[in-house]
Formats: structure tokens, C-alpha cells, sequence
């Protein structure tokens, strides 16, 4: 299936081969770029916690899209998404309500997910809120990068880490690499439960679900997690507390978001299966 959509999808480039940059927004920690959409301007997340690009139900409506419905999805083969100096075209499109962002004032109206990636190499600059799209037959990792190989879970990309408890217990677990995240790490509920780490007295917390509504969440004490070379100290970890959507999934044992995502210009290269940390200038 995915060289079958990737095959359809038509991706042009302005300006030169040392790659097309793009501003964007950092709010509330969270990736927003501008998206042309079939002509309309519109303010999507990029994401690649997101199998498919998304259009929400809304702007799909507007824009008097055609859906499909495959399986519990819906689709649609006719939007054609400019990023920048970037077409998109020809490439399966999810729709899906966003009516939770809109209800908590933010207008956003899609996701920028798998298929960029796909395409392109991407550098995210945090400290610049600038994105840097190349070819990948024309990126040049940097020199100072440390690099941590991706493998894929459907159309996610997923690294192996290991996750040290307290008295020096240690998990390991794939973790989903998810720009559309603001978090550090959340555990989803079946890993978390097999693993013993739901405390009925941990504090409770919630956060919000794209899909529908907001999801509860338990702290989870945890020493250290280490991605490749690359370790976390007391990061703040959270378990989903019940089985319910995406926490109930078995893909992936849980996500990386962008308050440990933003601390280094990350380079994703789905091309090689690979991610660049590069230390970030602060």
C-alpha cells in the first residue's frame, strides 16, 4: 500500500538544492505551518505521529471534497496541499474532525504526516522555528549529529529504548517518534499494564485526544530512558490509564513528544531509516 500511494503523490520544489525552508509557528508546543489547501490557506500541525496527512471535516466540507470511506476512515483522493515551496498532490488524504482543537481556540484545520516524510528529509530547527526540506538524494547529515535508527510500524517511526525504574529495573520499549506530541513520554495502557507501572495512588492528569475528547493519564516514575546514545534523566513519564482509542494500541509501547524532541535540531530521514539529534544552540 505505501508504494502505491507514494507512487501517486507528485512533490515539486522551489529554490535550490540545498533545500526549501519554511517558517513556522511553536504553539503550545506543537509544530504549526501554513498549508495551501486546493487554494485555501489553512494552519496544519506537522506530524509524525500521523500516518496519513489529514484535512478536518470542516475544511473538507468547505471545500466540497469528495470522501471515501475505507474501513473506519474517511478519505479523500482530491486535495492538493502546498507547504512552502512544496506540492503535494495526488496522495490519499484522511478527514477527520478537528472540532477539539477548534473547541479549545486553536484553528487548526489538518495534519502534515507520513508522506512528507516519505518524500522529503526534513530538518527541524526548534530554536529557529524554521523547517529545511531536501531531496533525499541531496541531504548531507551534519557532522555533529548523533544518529538513532528508525524502524517503521505501518507508517510510523519507531526507536528502541530502554527504560530504567527506579531500584534499577530497566524495560525496553518501542517508542513512536511524534511531532504532533507537546509531551516528554506517554506509555500506552497495554505496556504499562503488563509492566506493572499504573499506580491506582500516582498523580492523575489529563490530556487532550485528537479524535475524541481528552484521555486520563498516571506519572510513572522512571530514572532514565536512553534512545541509542542518546539519554534522558528523569524525564516526566505518564501511562494512559485506560484502554481506550490510540492508548489501547499494541504498535508502539508508547511516544516521544517535543519537550525532548525540542531540546536538539532533529533531522528525520525516513529514506535511511534514521533520525539526526544534533545539540541544539542555547
Amino acid at each position: 500500500m505505501v508504494s502505491a500511494l507514494l507512487a501517486g503523490v507528485l512533490l515539486s520544489a522551489l529554490g535550490a538544492p540545498s533545500g526549501v525552508t519554511i517558517p513556522f509557528t511553536w504553539t503550545p508546543g506543537q509544530i504549526e505551518i501554513a498549508v495551501d489547501v486546493n487554494g485555501t490557506p489553512a494552519t496544519f500541525l506537522l506530524d509524525t505521529g500521523s500516518e496519513y496527512s489529514i484535512v478536518s471535516t470542516r475544511l473538507a466540507t468547505v471545500l466540497h471534497l469528495p470522501t471515501l470511506h475505507i474501513g473506519a476512515r474517511d478519505f479523500t483522493d482530491e486535495a492538493t496541499l502546498k507547504v512552502g515551496g512544496i506540492t503535494l498532490a495526488g496522495q490519499r488524504v484522511m478527514v477527520m474532525p478537528f472540532d477539539g482543537y477548534q473547541a479549545r481556540g486553536r484553528h487548526i484545520d489538518g495534519l502534515i504526516g507520513y508522506h512528507f516524510f516519505a518524500a522529503y528529509s526534513v530538518r527541524i530547527d526548534f530554536a529557529a522555528k524554521t523547517l529545511t526540506a531536501w531531496k533525499p538524494s541531496a541531504f548531507e547529515a551534519p557532522a555533529a549529529a548523533i544518529e538513532v535508527p528508525i524502524t517503521f510500524a505501518g507508517y510510523l517511526p519507531v526507536v528502541a529504548a530502554t527504560v530504567r525504574l527506579p531500584g534499577d529495573r530497566t524495560l525496553a520499549a518501542r517508542l513512536m517518534i511524534d511531532t504532533g506530541a507537546s509531551q516528554a513520554i506517554f506509555l500506552r495502557y497495554p505496556f504499562a499494564s503488563e509492566h506493572r507501572l499504573i499506580d491506582a495512588n500516582g498523580r492523575r492528569s489529563s490530556a487532550p485526544s485528537l479524535a475524541d475528547g481528552t484521555r486520563t493519564l498516571i506519572d510513572v516514575p522512571v530514572e532514565q530512558v536512553a534512545v541509542g546514545s542518546l539519554t534522558f534523566d528523569r524525564p516526566n513519564v505518564r501511562a494512559f490509564a485506560e484502554p481506550v482509542g490510540s492508548a489501547a494500541s499494541t504498535a508502539t509501547d508508547g511516544l516521544i513528544g517535543n519537550t525532548l524532541l525540542s531540546r536538539f535540531t532533529l533531522y528525520v530521514d525516513y529514506s535511511r531509516k534514521r533520525l539526526l539529534f544534533e545539540p541544539a544552540r542555547r
